[in-house]
């Protein structure tokens, strides 16, 4: 059996080399690069003989790029990493091992990690989700739940139409937790697997220039998917009377930070605007444009 990498990446050079690193060289990988940036091609294709980036030219999204590569491959089953993962060439055997194992009859599969397992427990965002207790100590092989985060993401894509894995009308944040929605409606089955635990720097996927500057980036979108996800699964109406509180608060904060704390402004005002813009529809790929505008 064997098995394709997949590796979503945003202008992360530095944390895309040191999860390479870890994986070795045995297996075919493929890299969505989200910017123009052509050297970066070359830098990774000349160093890592085993590797194929695509360069989207513009940042598509996590889901938009993830679709990209499920539809360049021709293995049946896919590891799905972003670049601040550290998984090594041994857990990626036992993973293929723990496939063979349960007869390909999953969906959705993940390694464990330590924030997964708080990941798990926390249904806010949705309470049809049933809460599952993830052991370290445990002695089964694996436990089936109903949530895994998109960090490493292993994806049996017989279950799936390649074409349309991940909605993309999720630019960032809540793509892993719809496809697992759309799992759980589809009666296929989501595994953690307990006994393969991998390194996950959390909120870690870019190099840290890129991350101090996307962190309105990241709470608009947090708000806009929050707000779209609630749309898509139980009706405008109901996210909107979930959301409208959330809507007030941010903008009186805004207005009141705005002469007190600089940041807290705009963490505030980013919220406000990615969640009024899902509201009223507006895409949520424009997001860079309009946080640049209001700068």
């Amino acid at each position: 059996m064997s098995i394709t990498i997949i590796i979503i990446s945003y202008k992360s050079l530095s944390k895309l080399e040191k999860c390479l690193s870890t994986i070795g060289d045995a297996r075919e990988i493929f890299i969505i690069e989200n910017s123009d940036n052509v050297q970066f091609k070359e830098i990774i294709e000349n160093k890592y003989k085993n590797c194929k980036i695509i360069i989207n030219n513009k940042n598509l999204g996590y889901g938009s790029a993830a679709n990209i590569a499920f539809k360049e491959i021709n293995t049946q089953y896919a590891i799905l990493l972003n670049t601040d993962t550290r998984i090594n060439k041994n857990q990626i055997l036992n993973i293929e091992n723990e496939i063979i194992d349960c007869k390909g009859d999953f969906a959705l599969a993940s390694p464990i990690y330590d924030d997964l397992i708080d990941f798990n427990k926390n249904k806010s965002f949705d309470k049809n989700f049933k809460v599952n207790q993830l052991d370290l100590n445990t002695k089964d092989n694996k436990t089936k739940v109903d949530l895994v985060k998109g960090c490493a993401l292993v994806v049996n894509l017989k279950k799936f139409e390649k074409k349309n894995i991940f909605d993309e009308n999720f630019f960032f944040f809540f793509e892993e937790i719809d496809l697992c929605k759309k799992v759980k409606k589809m009666n296929e089955n989501v595994f953690v697997f307990n006994k393969i635990k991998i390194a996950h720097d959390s909120a870690g996927a870019f190099d840290s220039e890129t991350n101090g500057n996307y962190s309105d980036f990241r709470n608009w979108n947090y708000y806009w998917s929050r707000f779209y996800y609630h749309k898509k699964h139980y009706g405008y109406l109901s996210s909107l009377v979930v959301h409208f509180s959330k809507l007030i608060r941010f903008f009186i904060r805004s207005i009141v930070f705005f002469f007190f704390s600089k940041s807290k402004f705009k963490m505030n005002k980013s919220r406000f605007l990615g969640l009024f813009c899902s509201i009223i529809g507006i895409k949520s790929s424009i997001s860079d444009k309009i946080l640049n505008k209001t700068d």
